[in-house]
């Protein structure tokens, strides 16, 4: 039976063994949009089409079955949009898909809001690479286009694969046996996997066709999301067992080592805290980007500074940042602080400056879903610093804008170089490093280091 309206899937079907150079439309036949943007897409040429006849479906009616010849003036309640005009029910298997990418989504959302109310904003950062990912996956969908391999957590597919499979060698652990007394972060993680497990099998289920699989690179994408969740796991089992009572020989030493460490320059332990990239507003930018004031979640370990529950987006040249955080309160100049990372992500090159310090820095566009700003200088790579009393700087020997060295880290050790001393009345004793530094150290929660 000939076809009397071509759509995205007809054409879909029709090429899954080859795409052709051309497509003939016969006399009658009717083209709907997404079909003629499939077709786009893939640069096959359309003989015997006109505009005319290519949106005659749009002119006669507002929507349009996927499958099928059925139109509709309203889009009725059982159904919804699977791409542009297109029509399918709500329980078509590709808006499950959907609708457990969106889960997915959710869910991420939730442990990295649990994770930054704790401090643990490495993780929650690399949560965030989940998240662009399963975005680039439903766009992928959606639209069409196929999906780019990408590294994640600094990682190819193949070291993902290497380390989620060769445990012992990379962790020192055997693959986990999850169960109810482990640390409940590792456990949310554990849900997480599940569930990006069962977008898959539902990415399987919406995309085979006569044995077939049409999106490979949407399964493996989720196949390879599910590897690094696992590695992300292990990571924190691997904390967790050095922290706990049942260690091996090495690790007791390692530990026996930090604490008599401590014990022996007592006085010269310096608490070492990670900043993330982030965000100081402005009054008139917070006025602009949110049109009220800003909603404090949590202070600080620095006296009267908080994060806010609000979040912007960076704009670069090349790229862009979600969900930054900002710390209030609002200050009399906006300044954003990033880690060089973060700079190649955007496509800048910001000077390393001390907060406060950015005449001449680079500028950056700030949005939000009310408005958008962009500044001509204010992005600096915020350079390593020592907050303290003037107690603590009588205790130690220093003065404000001393330059000195702290060595932060046990088995992956750094000296850092050239850390200034910033002594004030309302600061509490902590250096402050950014992500790169941190990941540079092993930085994990509560670590400290030691003024040479």
């Amino acid at each position: 039976m000939t076809e009397k309206v071509i759509t995205e899937s007809f054409l879909r079907k029709s090429f899954l063994q080859k795409v052709p150079e051309e497509f003939s439309l016969q006399d009658g036949q009717i083209l709907t949009p997404a079909a003629a943007q499939f077709l786009s897409d893939r640069r096959v040429k359309l003989l015997r089409g006109s505009a005319a006849g290519v949106y005659a479906a749009a002119a006669k009616a507002k929507y349009v079955a996927a499958e099928g010849d059925t139109s509709y003036a309203e889009k009725p309640e059982h159904m919804t949009q699977l791409t542009g005009n297109q029509l399918v029910s709500k329980d078509h298997p590709r808006i499950i898909f959907r609708g457990l990418l969106d889960q997915f989504q959710a869910e991420v959302f939730l442990l990295q809001q649990q994770l930054e109310a704790s401090g643990d904003f490495a993780l929650s950062q690399n949560l965030g690479e989940l998240l662009d990912r399963a975005r680039a996956i439903l766009r992928a969908e959606v639209i069409g286009e196929i999906l780019q391999p990408c590294d994640l957590l600094g990682f190819s597919a193949a070291e993902i694969r290497d380390r989620s499979h060769q445990t012992q060698k990379y962790f020192g652990l055997k693959h986990l046996d999850i169960s109810a007394e482990m640390d409940p972060i590792l456990l949310s993680l554990n849900r997480l996997r599940t569930l990006i497990r069962q977008v898959e099998l539902a990415a399987v289920t919406a995309f085979t066709l006569n044995g077939q699989i049409e999106r490979n690179d949407i399964v493996q994408a989720l196949n390879r999301l599910s590897s690094v969740i696992y590695v992300m796991m292990l990571t924190v089992a691997q904390k967790s067992t050095a922290a706990g009572d049942t260690m091996d020989n090495q690790t007791v030493d390692e530990v026996v080592a930090r604490v008599m460490a401590k014990f022996s320059t007592a006085d010269n332990t310096i608490p070492v805290e990670l900043s993330a990239h982030h965000v100081h507003l402005s009054a008139a930018a917070v006025e602009r980007l949110f049109g009220r004031e800003l909603t404090s979640v949590r202070e600080l370990s620095q006296p009267g500074q908080f994060l806010c529950q609000e979040r912007v987006q960076l704009v670069g040249p090349s790229g862009t940042l979600d969900n930054i955080a900002i710390l209030g309160p609002a200050r009399g100049k906006t300044q954003v602080e990033i880690s060089m990372t973060d700079a190649r992500v955007l496509g800048v090159t910001p000077p390393t400056r001390q907060s406060g310090d950015t005449a001449g820095s680079s500028p950056v566009q700030i949005v939000t879903d009310r408005d958008n700003l962009t500044i001509d200088e204010g992005l600096i790579i915020a350079a390593r610093h020592l907050h303290m009393h003037p107690d603590d700087a009588g205790r130690l020997g220093v003065k404000d804008k001393d330059l000195v060295r702290i060595r932060v880290g046990d088995l992956r050790a750094v000296v850092f170089e050239s850390v200034l001393v910033r002594v004030n009345e309302n600061y509490r004793l902590a250096m402050h490093i950014d992500f790169d530094e941190g990941n540079a150290c092993g930085w994990v929660p509560e670590m400290t280091g030691q003024l040479l």
